[in-house]
């Protein structure tokens, strides 16, 4: 008996995956998950309280995930701002790289938190994202380049940029090899010499 609650639990969790995925949070019908699932509508709440919970058991492991590795990050961040030893590039690569590994065991589950989640409590996670990019760039330029204001603005754009632009990537059926390039040169484009470009021109402004 108990093997046949976590069959039946099992295809609910497969087949509200591919529900959350094809219509998001909000729109996401329990009638289309207990009908997928084979069985009735009132029985999928004997697993599940409601569309909340049944969305955050899916979720939230790959969500924490994401959160812990970032917070692992801020922290070598703040402890190399500290030390004068810190520089953008390898961090933003660290960063999309773990997430390009986390998006080969749970692609569907990353599509959805970027892309899905609006309504639940994940839907600001790629706010978050632009703003951890962009606290490691300001952090990790020269002052005379971060304090700058039209520099802060076009740096924050560059981090917004990438975070959607890996937002749309992942909205296409790629294979985790083409996400991975695809990715890697998003952030080549996006940050390569960024400090030079904008000192650059930050000096033919004041010519």
């Amino acid at each position: 008996m108990q093997y046949l609650k976590e069959e039946v639990r099992d295809k609910i969790l497969s087949i509200a995956l591919g529900e959350f995925k094809k219509n998001g949070y909000l729109a996401a019908s329990m009638r289309n998950i207990a009908s997928g699932s084979d069985i009735a509508l009132g029985s999928i709440y004997r697993y599940f309280t409601n569309k909340q919970a049944l969305f955050e058991t899916l979720i939230d492991p790959v969500y924490s995930k994401i959160f812990t590795y970032l917070s692992k990050i801020q922290e070598q961040i703040n402890e190399s701002v500290l030390s004068n030893n810190c520089a953008p590039m390898p961090y933003v690569n660290d960063i999309v790289n773990e997430l390009v590994e986390i998006i080969m065991e749970s692609d569907a589950e990353i599509m959805i938190i970027f892309n899905k989640s609006k309504g639940s409590k994940y839907e600001n996670v790629k706010e978050e994202l632009v703003n951890l990019i962009n606290d490691i760039n300001v952090q990790s330029y020269p002052k005379s380049i971060a304090r700058d204001e039209n520099n802060r603005t076009m740096i924050y754009v560059v981090s917004y940029t990438l975070v959607e632009g890996i937002s749309l990537i992942l909205k296409e059926d790629y294979d985790v090899d083409r996400i991975k390039l695809l990715i890697n040169k998003l952030i080549y484009i996006s940050f390569k010499d960024l400090h030079i470009r904008l000192d650059g021109l930050k000096s033919e402004d004041n010519n």
